[in-house]
């Protein structure tokens, strides 16, 4: 990786304006800490002193900067002493999979697995030109690209899914790589001047969040394209009656809030709102979970930001522990259709769906979409059952790896037009192996056993002693 003069802004939490009151940690939804205890680990974390809890249990879901009553950004308090942490120690091992240069990365596994008409699909976005109006497809969105492709709604861009952008830097950022996501920031910037991009459309509400809000006022990179988030845009084609909606589907359906939805505001309304408009114009009736909205819980993917060093391989099984708490909130509401608006979500969720064994019908919100536009899709949703297979196979095949491996940091942004050529071609043999044993739905049932097992070994409960 290139070494560039920083530009990062190092103080965004407001040290100056915070009380050390406590109430963001005291009222997380997932920590609750004793008011003593959040003080002090809010000073542990401003002398960039070792964490009792917060940094062993955060699962980065911005919730706090929302809590703050004086709005002093505690969550970028966090990430400083997570970026502090990886440029110390690096990455464990395991993060490989969600490293698009690295080697085992799921998205170049998964070319293995995948049937010929997604990954010809997947080429073309990845190799088409870009030009003037784009839509960012998306690192997230390439492992079910089946969600949207096919559809008419892509007929309004050139979609563009180019894996070493990282989704613009948003996973790492919310790993607190910040260090990495200025340079992630300063590359994308210079890809977009240099294709002439006039308009982005964001798929996901992060990367639309970090090109008009991180990078700008964090990074003090400035995007002089227009971007545009996806829902934004869907509510204005439908409001102009540019995109129909002739067919109402009367469903009862739980939103999945992500993390990103608590991050920024677009037009006066939240990422929630905007996602919520959206699903009701399809005719879905929406019931509330205990915890949405400013205080939505995790999928499960921010737990594997707080890792701790010798607690590696626990890694997966916090990630599925947070998730369970979240398929236990949908289960309450009555509705068994679960409805996300992240296609970084959808993965994890399917994964933990079919791992953890819960009769839960999961949703993109795009699906529903198509559904009301009178497009067909999977409505019996056997692609993504057999999707979050391929994932759990994947997944299986680099812990595995990972125990032999030591952290890492990661040195490269980009592919090398080598690179480029060869991607995908690598033919992992063991990975189709465990992929054939996991069709037989009796290895399925043992799996989810030996899971479970090492879900109660491996979990780092927090456990609170309050002075």
């Amino acid at each position: 990786m290139v070494e560039m003069e920083s530009r990062r802004i190092h103080n965004v939490f407001k040290m100056d304006e915070c009380t050390r009151c406590g109430k963001c940690f005291m009222d997380c939804p997932v920590m609750h800490l004793p008011l003593e205890v959040a003080k002090n680990e809010i000073m542990r974390l401003i002398h960039h002193q070792e964490s009792e809890y917060v940094l062993k249990h955060c699962t980065s879901c911005f919730s706090c900067n929302l809590i703050c009553p004086y709005d002093c950004k505690p969550y970028q308090l966090i990430l400083e002493n997570w970026n502090i942490q990886y440029n110390e120690r690096g990455a464990p091992a395991l993060y490989r999979f969600v490293v698009p240069t690295e080697k085992n990365n799921v998205w170049e596994m998964l070319r293995q697995l995948a049937p010929k008409i997604e990954n010809d699909q997947i080429q073309l976005w990845m190799r088409t030109p870009p030009k003037e109006n784009i839509l960012l497809a998306g690192n997230y969105t390439h492992l079910m690209s089946f969600i949207i492709s096919g559809s008419q709604l892509l007929d309004h861009f050139t979609v563009v899914d180019l894996l070493d952008h990282w989704e613009c830097g948003a996973y790492p950022y919310q790993l607190g790589y910040l260090d990495l996501v200025e340079d992630i920031g300063k590359q994308c910037k210079h890809y977009f001047d240099e294709w002439g991009v006039k308009t982005i459309i964001t798929s996901l509400d992060a990367v639309e969040h970090m090109l008009n809000y991180v990078h700008p006022q964090e990074m003090r990179i400035q995007f002089d394209q227009k971007v545009i988030n996806f829902n934004r845009w869907l509510l204005d084609m439908i409001e102009s009656r540019k995109i129909a909606l002739p067919k109402k589907l009367d469903m009862r359906v739980t939103v999945h809030d992500n993390c990103y939805s608590k991050s920024g505001i677009v037009e006066g309304k939240t990422y929630w709102d905007l996602a919520r408009e959206v699903i009701s114009k399809t005719g879905c009736e929406i019931v509330e979970m205990e915890h949405n909205r400013d205080l939505a819980l995790c999928c499960g993917f921010g737990a594997g930001c707080s890792w701790q060093t010798g607690h590696e391989f626990s890694i997966p099984f916090d990630m599925m522990i947070t998730t369970e708490t979240k398929f236990q909130e949908v289960i309450a509401t009555g509705s068994d259709i679960l409805v996300t608006y992240c296609t970084g979500c959808v993965y994890l969720l399917w994964a933990a769906r079919e791992l953890l064994d819960y009769d839960l019908k999961i949703f993109h919100h795009i699906e529903l979409v198509r559904m009301a536009m009178g497009e067909n899709i999977d409505v019996s949703l056997k692609r993504h059952e057999e999707r979050a297979w391929d994932l759990i196979a994947i997944i299986t095949i680099v812990m595995l790896k990972s125990m032999f491996q030591k952290n890492f940091k990661i040195k490269k942004l980009k592919f090398s037009k080598r690179e480029k050529g060869k991607w995908g071609k690598k033919p992992y043999v063991g990975l189709r192996i465990f992929r054939f044993f996991f069709k037989s739905h009796l290895v399925r049932k043992i799996y989810r056993k030996i899971f479970r097992r090492l879900m109660e070994r491996y979990q780092t409960p927090l456990e609170i002693i309050s002075s």
